[in-house]
């Protein structure tokens, strides 16, 4: 089974006061890179989360998005006593000094600046961990049966285009023998051409045509072609993380393709050769999403 690196997922789960809501988004990546974005109570967990993450997909860009609600939640009010006890202090002192009455009324306290303050009120780590706990896991299993179903399409598209190369392959070997053929009488017309009325020694000429045919023979191309096919199909088949093996087989097989298109010299062949590189890239842009 392949699988693929793009997916999305979400989990949720709540308990009588906080619902927490996971969105896990996976894309293509050479590596496990994780990003999150994350509730400041919940910072304190990311180990934990890399660890969860890292058990369940191997390798892609993941983004983790933790969100909460809570009933329990909202502004706080809090009274800073040590402020409030400096401006008392420093009124005081004032109001004496001058001769002024010292008493000062709590609308006029609680006025002046930091002596109230509010602050968001959220729950904890400890309450909210078994939320995200949960609903972590289903999001990642949510993405993963994605990821999945990614695979299986990419797969099919994989196998069809292979069968492409395959009959490729087999058309350029039937052209092969009548393309060196044309090639040996293209030779024999140009010697004769350039020789004129002097004689050419036919073992010179022998010599010659085999030096040509060593030079366009494209039966080892050919051999290692279905080789790399062959392993490429298999690998295909065991599926798993394959990606970095099907990339060097794709490699090959447009390093062969090359190589029988400048030794065949030959318009039919070109034009088959060209199939094979384009379906190659094509292949290897595909293989780069697979785990």
């Amino acid at each position: 089974m392949l699988i693929s690196m793009t997916g999305f997922g979400q989990g949720e789960a709540a308990n009588a006061h906080s619902t927490v809501t996971v969105e896990v988004r996976s894309v293509n990546h050479r590596f496990l890179d994780i990003a999150f974005k994350l509730p400041r109570s919940l910072q304190n967990r990311e180990p934990d989360i890399k660890e969860i993450v890292r058990g369940k997909i191997a390798r892609g860009r993941v983004s983790i998005t933790i969100s909460v609600e809570s009933a329990s939640s909202g502004r706080g009010v809090a009274l800073n006593e040590a402020v409030l006890e400096q401006y008392l202090s420093q009124l005081r002192a004032f109001a004496k000094r001058h001769d002024l009455d010292d008493r000062v009324s709590l609308d006029a306290l609680v006025g002046l600046p930091e002596v109230v303050t509010t602050k968001e009120s959220e729950p904890g780590e400890d309450e909210l961990w078994p939320l995200v706990d949960k609903s972590l896991g289903e999001a990642l299993d949510a993405c993963n049966r994605m990821r999945i179903d990614e695979g299986k399409a990419l797969e099919k598209d994989l196998v069809d285009r292979m069968k492409l190369i395959e009959k490729t392959v087999g058309a350029i070997e039937k052209l092969a023998p009548a393309v060196a053929k044309r090639q040996v009488e293209a030779l024999r017309k140009r010697v004769a051409q350039l020789a004129g009325d002097v004689a050419i020694p036919q073992d010179r000429i022998a010599a010659e045509i085999v030096m040509l045919s060593d030079r366009t023979d494209i039966t080892e191309e050919v051999t290692r072609l279905r080789s790399h096919v062959a392993q490429f199909n298999g690998a295909l088949k065991d599926g798993g993380e394959v990606s970095k093996r099907l990339t060097y087989l794709l490699q090959e097989m447009h390093r062969e393709a090359s190589t029988m298109g400048s030794k065949a010299s030959d318009t039919e062949v070109i034009q088959h050769v060209v199939v094979l590189k384009e379906e190659t890239e094509k292949l290897r842009e595909q293989v780069q999403n697979l785990e």
